[in-house]
């Protein structure tokens, strides 16, 4: 019975080492868990951030574009009008 009895405190010892490891895994675990929502977060937020960006320097590229256009439009016109005067002036 000595024996048995042995084994039977080996094994408990054993089984609480392997909770513990247990335990503390499950800890890990969790941590991992968080780092991998907070890192999910940012990088949502960083996808946002650069969405955003493109869509402003479109913005930006057709508001350029059209003064670009409206510049033209008006040193055309201009031009046609001292051509027209100084034919007919001049």
């Amino acid at each position: 019975m000595g024996n048995l009895d042995d084994a039977i405190k080996e094994l408990q010892t054993i089984n609480a080492h392997l909770a513990e490891i247990s335990a503390n895994l499950q800890q890990r675990d969790r941590k991992s868990d968080e780092s991998l929502n907070v890192i999910r977060k940012d990088l949502w937020n960083i996808k946002n951030i650069v969405a955003d960006e493109g869509i402003q320097n479109r913005i930006v590229q057709k508001g350029v574009e059209r003064a670009l256009a409206k510049g033209f439009g008006y040193l055309l016109i201009s031009g046609l009008m001292l051509y027209i005067i100084g034919k007919f002036f001049l």
